[in-house]
């Protein structure tokens, strides 16, 4: 669903896939991930546990207002973007295992 970056608050609370400007969110692997130019993951939503993960490295000011504007507003773990990388990996290889 396309939207704008300003409304993307409410696709990343309801995890719901979207497009934005340098913006998107993707279902993946029993994850819903919002990225920043379609790269570097802002949040990352473990869909079986709803447990919400949040980037706590600051990039660029423009990923740090995308990441305002996409923000759930709800409770969040911090993690590097290393920590998130690793999470996604994870969760992917578990899933190819099973």
């Amino acid at each position: 669903m396309k939207t704008t970056n300003s409304k993307s608050r409410v696709f990343t609370q309801a995890k719901q896939a979207f497009e934005a400007s340098n913006l998107r969110a993707v279902h993946r692997d029993g994850l819903y991930i919002v990225y920043s130019y379609s790269w570097y993951p802002l949040f990352v939503c473990n869909m079986e546990t709803g447990e919400w993960l949040e980037n706590s490295e600051r990039y660029s000011p423009s990923t740090s207002r995308q990441q305002s504007q996409s923000h759930p507003l709800c409770d969040t773990t911090k993690s590097t973007q290393q920590e998130l990388a690793n999470y996604i990996h994870f969760e992917r290889m578990k899933r190819l295992v099973a």
